[in-house]
Order: structure tokens, then C-alpha cells, then sequence
């Protein structure tokens, strides 16, 4: 007997089923069925929730990917004022999520997937993407801010052009990681982001 579920629960079963079939596959490649079926529910539970996909999807972005983005980054570097240290501690955490969960090896990022499937798909879906890379950069622009003033960061470093070039470097990275599937090379452009970090301490 299938466990009786809150509102609640049932509509983050579906946005949490939806994000993984969307990262293990694609946005236009994943159906309704296999969303229903993966979270057994009916298709009348999901539309009671949802429209249809592009809404769901959009909510995937606004909630689920904007939580990940959140915990991985924005809330530990919301008081920092070393920024470099702390982004090479939420580094290594990322490279040992790659050891513990291997599909991400292989699956990649999320976000840089649908942003890479949608962005010239569907402008809404564009917008909502572009304001959680937004929201990423201005988290690590402000910490970069803060370790300037704490004398953590150089001086002459433009806190808004190094947010936006280390989450394209990032983002980046784990795009060709995904091509590679080899931690070897996840090893290498580890170095090459830490030298660069480490380049902008004073």
C-alpha cells in the first residue's frame, strides 16, 4: 500500500522526480507519463499542481534548482570575507559529491543543461534561468566585496567581472567534465580553478 502523502509532499514528489529525470536526460526528452509513473502518482495529481510541463519546469528552476544554488553557495558565502578560501572549500565538496554520486560525473550540471536545452527554446524559461545565475553572481560579487575590504582579496580585483567569469568558468568546467566522464580531468580543471582563485588573493 503506497504511503498516504500531504499536499505538500505529493508537489515536491513531483518537482524532485521532474528535476531528475530532467538532469538524467533532458527537459524535451522527459514526458508526463514517465514523470507520473517515476513519482507514482496520477495524472491528475500533477495537473491539480501544474498546467503542463513548461509550468512544471519553471517551478523546477524557481524552487528545486534555486535551493541547490542557495545551499551550495549563496548561504556559505553570505557572511564571508575570505571568499577565496571559502569557494575553494565549497570546491572541494563539489569534487567529493562527483566521488560519492557518479551520475553527476556523467549528467552534469542541472542548471547548465537546461540553460544550454531551453534558453532558445523558451524565453520564459531563459529569464527564470538567468535570474539564478544572477542571483549566484551577485552572492559571490558581495563576498568578494567583503574580503576586499578585509584586506582577503586584491584591491584592483573588479568584484563584478570575477563573479561572472567564475560562474561561466565554472559552469564551463562542468560541462567539458561531462563530455570527459573521468575524474582524472575533473582533477585537472580543479588545479587550473584553484590557481586562478588563489590569483586574486593579495
Amino acid at each position: 500500500m503506497s504511503p498516504v502523502r500531504t499536499p505538500e509532499e505529493t508537489r515536491m514528489k513531483i518537482l524532485e522526480t521532474a528535476l531528475d529525470l530532467f538532469h538524467r536526460g533532458s527537459f524535451t526528452g522527459t514526458s508526463i507519463n514517465q514523470i507520473v509513473d517515476k513519482a507514482g502518482i496520477t495524472k491528475g495529481a500533477l495537473f491539480h499542481y501544474f498546467k503542463g510541463k513548461n509550468e512544471l519546469g519553471y517551478a523546477v528552476v524557481e524552487e528545486c534548482l534555486r535551493r541547490q544554488i542557495q545551499e551550495h553557495w549563496i548561504t556559505p558565502l553570505a557572511t564571508s570575507v575570505d571568499p577565496i578560501n571559502d569557494m575553494l572549500a565549497i570546491l572541494d565538496k563539489m569534487s567529493q559529491m562527483l566521488v560519492d554520486e557518479p551520475h553527476i560525473l556523467e549528467c552534469g550540471c542541472p542548471l547548465n543543461n537546461l540553460s544550454q536545452e531551453m534558453s532558445s527554446l523558451d524565453d520564459t524559461f531563459r529569464l527564470k534561468l538567468l535570474e539564478l545565475y544572477r542571483e549566484w553572481e551577485l552572492a559571490i560579487e558581495k563576498s568578494i566585496r567583503a574580503g576586499i575590504d578585509a584586506g582577503n582579496v586584491r584591491s584592483d580585483v573588479d568584484p563584478e567581472s570575477a563573479s561572472s567569469a567564475i560562474v561561466a568558468l565554472l559552469e564551463g568546467s562542468i560541462g567539458m567534465i561531462k563530455a570527459h566522464q573521468n575524474m582524472e580531468y575533473v582533477s585537472r580543471v580543479g588545479q587550473g580553478i584553484t590557481r586562478f582563485l588563489l590569483s586574486l588573493k593579495p
